[in-house]
């Protein structure tokens, strides 16, 4: 359908009237032909004249489309001797020609261009380009006529040449007989016959299903917004080198027209606008556009279209000159940040800073400016794009006008008249300060989708850090604005051309945004400093590092990179630099002479991060990590819980395993692994290790006889890798350590740590399968000794245990000062309870204060009860607001209801207090939790055996999540007749790590006649029978399937877990936990003895942390402590 689009509604005066579309107009209904033909004889004849002058400049005359569901009258045209196909279209405002029909006519015979300046539009208001507009005669059967056609750019189809419009229908007079198939001019009758056209116009709509363009995934739009959809095309289409597809008319969201390539799947790339304030959803499979072959389009190179001249000044009119002397005075001493140097070094620095002015600017005027390298943008097709502006924030409007004008100024970007148009949109810098910061930036993002692309090959970070690492000075040199420092070809600028509400306009310099940006700086730091990179200087893309190991080679190198920069006319932002530090971040590490960690910056994020809901934040947190992977012993296994869930198939669920590992990668970067420099003199050691879902390997160098790690590296395995034997999967590991550090190994020798023979076994192999001759074909070419250690040696296993000493430990054991004998008076003095009775007593009021006194040593209010015939047991009295205080340092280990109260109650008293300590342990929830109910079954209680240290029982607890010490189980030992517990953290259940712990334990306690144990393989090893033979110790084991046999153990584990739990703010702190945990396990009233078991074994209580408050009276003689230990 061609219509006007000023206004389809046109008044009788002007001798027009209401034009509707061919749905309407053609119809087969005689009434409606009448009432045209009544019309156009009340008009009269239109002269052309007239109609033509109405072709002015400010309307657009001309919007073309076509309908499947329309059958359109066609009619043979003649000129000459050539036949031209045309079709009558009633909704189309001009004629259209195509230009390989005027070419034949021009032939034969001579044709008139008229000038016309006017703008046609297709229905979906992109316009339509042509070239020129001519008077041409043809003939319809013997009668001739003439009429004005344009001459459109592209050949729009193969079988129809002409399209006769309205104006050719109005001037001539011509009524439509449709259920007769004639036209009627003047008394003449022609006919015609009705065809559905193909490719029929410049602006196709194909409905059918080969052309549908659909919606990949269900897609949300919020209110004002834009969003990158995915889209997926006909499999008929996928042919096509390039096609143009037209989207669907819907006013809530806008798909600009535009060309594109189909990639391997079938799918392009465009952008919608959401244009309501409500958010919108579309569905998966939504039908929103129609596609046609671009072959049938002919468009201009976007270098055809010329420019006005602008009035606004727009290029940087600042000589060389003008800007050296502006940079020299714009740069001032306090712009460099040296409070952390000497007065000496401040100087030096200072001065060598401010004599090379030339390559620092604070502003876009002074900006360096380079044509060393030219950047090339070339697009896929040269269909224009465009885009409507985003609206500007308010709050960022002030900045806007500021930003462009301060470009335009500089003559970064100057006024455009491009058809090519992006969004603008303002990003949120980070600012220590309060006022708000913005970024602008181009939405390139549909152009990126047609642009050419190249690869850029950035060095790798790990490199960078090892290279430069361990020197003992450090600068860190930023570029300002430093894609603007990059000019860009004239026939490009269009191309990269913005749109906002201040205006349209076009960059001069390499714009932030465009695809390829990043890879053209690459290629011009690298052309710049090249030659000087190595260990000392190194760079990533703006960011250059500079290292040295004193003030004056740090000159040295700085003055050579300077000279560098200035030779190109680069410039450097001095509020950004950092100057001559031992301890700086790059890359997102910090870089001192001991190595290199993560940053605090990074860390923050690492621990901060929250736990993934879904699968997208799954890929983004595993994405964040895999940056620290380096740094981090065995990576690949201790996230595998949360790689798995990234599988297709996989149900998500985030499970215990999940947060075990979330919890150790959180640990492992809070304690800053630190990976020290790569030393060439030192010699290198490898070390492989491989479990079932996991390899890793490690590079080693000695600092004496201490090993130290270079970096880490490890690899999840394939299924198919996992069917591996494990001496295969040992094979593997060496293979893939050895292909990993390839930098660092090849080309000179190593030693090559294992617990495994696997090299030695496969190579023995008569018949060794293809991938092992593979494997071993690639270590022939390299050069190492295979030292073959146990698994308990391996610099691996060491690792994963090493102790970790930042651990804070220091306050395991203090619960606060609120029970202290000042705080606890000044509170009595202040409760109204305690002060009334105390008042009463320094009144001497026995009768009602008559179990109540001041203790003259510490001023305390005192409770004096009987226990049994003639003891007193005097206890001071709590007032209520220390009530809850006391209660949570008695609870503090999470026992029962009665082991808490006989804590309390040894030393304190309040009234109700039962009754508050079981209302308070009954309802304490992190301890409820980790305390699920169970039925109490009563077993009968074994005979004790007659002397403590005799009988004592073992047992292992674990596999625990890793301790932030590296500790994964815990040894427990009963001694049966007093209860006494020790639980030891250990890293492993070897032979020897048992054997040393049970030692460790003889040593404090001596050592017992019988030890009963379960029948783990670790305590039947022979390793565990000798040592127990050695000692004359006799070995009982439990029965099979049937702990209850060791039943004390057994409840006493249970115990621990819930209590180490309770206690434990994070699951990797159990190891401290337990710590606290066996102090008062051991100084807590037994059930079945009634005594403490530190009682039973050492005579005599331990203080714990509620009784630690006291200070001692006096101190007993020896022999009568002994005699009262020896008689109780």
């Amino acid at each position: 359908m061609i219509k006007e689009k000023t206004n389809n509604k046109i008044s009788k005066e002007k001798g027009e009237y209401k034009r509707d579309s061919i749905k309407q107009k053609v119809s087969s209904n005689t009434s409606s032909k009448e009432k045209d033909k009544n019309k156009i004889k009340e008009n009269g004849k239109i002269n052309v004249q007239e109609v033509e002058n109405k072709l002015d400049e400010d309307v657009v005359i001309m919007s073309c489309n076509s309908s499947n569901n329309l059958n359109l009258p066609i009619i043979d045209l003649k000129f000459s001797d050539s036949c031209f196909v045309a079709f009558l279209d009633t909704g189309a405002n001009v004629s259209l020609i195509q230009p390989s029909a005027l070419e034949k006519i021009k032939e034969q015979n001579k044709v008139t261009f008229v000038s016309r300046s006017v703008r046609i539009h297709t229905l979906n208001n992109n316009t339509l380009p042509y070239h020129s507009a001519v008077n041409i005669k043809v003939r319809i059967g013997n009668k001739c006529f003439s009429n004005l056609f344009f001459v459109t750019q592209t050949n729009w189809s193969s079988k129809y040449s002409i399209i006769l419009g309205y104006d050719f229908i109005q001037k001539n007079c011509i009524l439509l007989d449709i259920p007769n198939q004639k036209i009627l001019i003047e008394k003449q009758s022609f006919g015609f016959y009705e065809d559905t056209p193909r490719n029929s116009s410049p602006s196709l709509s194909a409905d059918t299903e080969s052309s549908q363009v659909r919606l990949v995934n269900n897609v949300t739009i919020l209110p004002n917004s834009s969003r990158i959809l995915k889209l997926k095309i006909s499999d008929s289409f996928t042919n096509e080198k390039n096609f143009v597809y037209i989207p669907s008319c819907n006013a809530d969201i806008s798909i600009n027209e535009s060309i594109h390539n189909v990639d391997n799947s079938g799918n392009i790339i465009t952008i919608v606008e959401n244009n309501t304030s409500n958010k919108i959803t579309l569905r998966k499979n939504s039908k929103l556009a129609q596609a046609h072959s671009a072959t049938d389009f002919i468009f201009r190179d976007s270098n055809d279209f010329h420019e006005e001249p602008n009035e606004i000044l727009q290029v940087n009119t600042l000589t060389a000159d003008e800007i050296t002397t502006l940079r020299r005075e714009e740069l001032n001493a306090d712009d460099f940040n040296l409070e952390h140097l000497n007065e000496t070094e401040k100087n030096e620095i200072l001065k060598l800073l401010m004599q090379n002015f030339k390559v620092f600017s604070k502003s876009y005027q002074t900006l360096g400016c380079t044509d060393a390298i030219t950047p090339k943008f070339t697009l896929l097709h040269n269909f224009p794009i465009q885009t409507k502006p985003y609206p500007i924030p308010k709050i960022a409007h002030d900045f806007a006008k500021q930003e462009i004008q301060k470009l335009l100024e500089a003559g970064i970007i100057e006024p455009s008249t491009s058809n090519y148009s992006f969004p603008i949109i303002f990003v949120k810098k980070k600012s220590d300060s309060k006022k708000l910061k913005f970024r602008m930036v181009v939405d390139y993002r549909l152009l990126n989708s047609v642009t050419e692309s190249f690869k850029i090959c950035l060095p790798k970070t790990t490199y960078i850090l090892h290279e430069i690492s361990g020197k003992k000075w450090y600068c860190v040199l930023d570029l300002k604005s430093a894609f603007f420092q990059i000019k860009i070809k004239n026939s490009d600028k269009q191309k990269l051309a913005f749109c906002s509400e201040l205006g349209n306009f076009q960059p001069t310099r390499l714009p932030f945004g465009s695809k390829n940006s990043t890879y053209y700086f690459h290629l011009l730091i690298s052309k710049c400093l090249d030659d000087l990179k190595g260990p000392n200087i190194q760079f990533f893309l703006d960011d250059i590092i500079i290292a040295a190991n004193s003030i004056p080679e740090m000159n040295t190198r700085l003055q050579l990179v300077f000279d560098r920069l200035a030779k190109f006319n680069l410039t450097l932002d001095p509020n950004k630099i950092q100057i001559c530090k031992t301890n700086i971040t790059y890359l997102g590490f910090n870089i001192s002479a001991n190595g290199y960690a993560p940053s605090e910056d990074n860390i923050q994020k690492v621990t901060k991060f929250p736990v993934a809901q879904n699968v997208k934040q799954v890929q983004s947190y595993l994405g964040m990590m895999n940056y620290f992977r380096h740094l981090i012993f065995n990576y690949a296994e201790v996230v595998e819980p949360i790689v798995n869930l990234k599988r297709k198939g996989t149900p998500f669920v985030w499970s215990e395993n999940c947060q075990d590992a979330f919890n150790v990668m959180q640990e492992i970067i809070l304690n800053k692994p630190t990976i020290r420099n790569y030393d060439e003199s030192k010699p290198l050691f490898l070390t492989t290790d491989a479990s079932k879902v996991a390899l890793c390997a490690i590079l080693l160098q000695k600092d004496g006889e201490h090993f130290y790690p270079i970096e880490f590296f490890s690899k999840q395995l394939s299924p198919s890798e996992r069917n591996y034997s494990s001496i295969r999967r040992e094979l593997f590991a060496i293979f893939m350590g050895i292909k990993h550090f390839r930098e660092y190994l090849y080309g000179r020798h190593f030693y090559l740590l294992t617990d495994a023979k696997s090299l030695t076994y496969h190579m023995n192999l008569d018949k060794q399968p293809d991938i092992v001759k593979r494997w071993l074909l690639y270590l022939q070419d390299f050069s190492y000794n295979i030292d073959h250690i146990k698994g308990c040696d391996n610099p691996a296993d060491f690792l994963s245990r090493m102790q970790i000493e930042d651990v804070e430990v220091n306050n395991l054991f203090h619960m606060g000062d609120q029970l202290s004998h000042s705080n606890i008076k000044l509170c009595q003095s202040m409760d109204s309870c305690t002060s009334e009775i105390i008042k009463r007593i320094e009144e001497r009021d026995t009768k009602t204060c008559h179990k109540y006194f001041i203790d003259s040593y510490t001023g305390l209010l005192m409770f004096e009860i009987k226990s049994g015939k003639d003891q007193i047991l005097n206890k001071i009295y709590i007032p209520r607001n220390l009530v809850r205080d006391c209660l949570l340092v008695a609870h503090a280990p999470h026992f029962g209801v009665q082991k808490t109260y006989d804590f309390i109650k040894i030393k304190y008293f309040w009234p109700g207090m039962y009754a508050d300590v079981k209302n308070f342990c009954e309802n304490f929830c992190n301890c409820m939790q980790n305390k699920p109910k169970r039925k109490t079954i009563t077993h009968s209680i074994p005979k004790h055996h007659l002397t403590p240290g005799e009988f004592l029982a073992v047992d292992i607890v674990g596999k625990l999540p890793r301790s932030v010490d590296n500790q994964n189980y815990i040894l427990t030992i009963v001694d049966n007749y007093s209860r006494y517990l020790e639980a030891i953290s250990i890293p492993n259940t070897t032979s020897n790590t048992i054997i040393r712990h049970l030692n460790y334990y003889f040593s404090r306690f001596g050592l017992p006649k019988y030890i009963l144990s379960d029948n783990a393989t670790y305590f039947k090893s022979d390793e565990i029978v000798d040592f127990y033979e050695s000692l004359r110790i006799e070995h009982r084991k439990t029965s099979i399937y049937y702990p209850k046999s060791n039943g004390l153990l057994e409840r006493t584990h249970r115990v621990l877990k819930e209590s180490v739990a309770s206690i434990s703010h994070k699951v990797h702190d159990w190891s401290t936990s337990l710590l606290f945990f066996k102090l008062h396990y051991n100084n807590s009233k037994h059930v079945v003895t009634q005594y403490t078991p530190a009682e039973l074994l050492f005579g005599r209580r331990v203080n714990i942390s509620i009784h630690s408050y006291d200070d001692p009276k006096y101190v007993e003689d020896f022999s009568l402590y002994l005699y009262k230990v020896q008689n109780n």
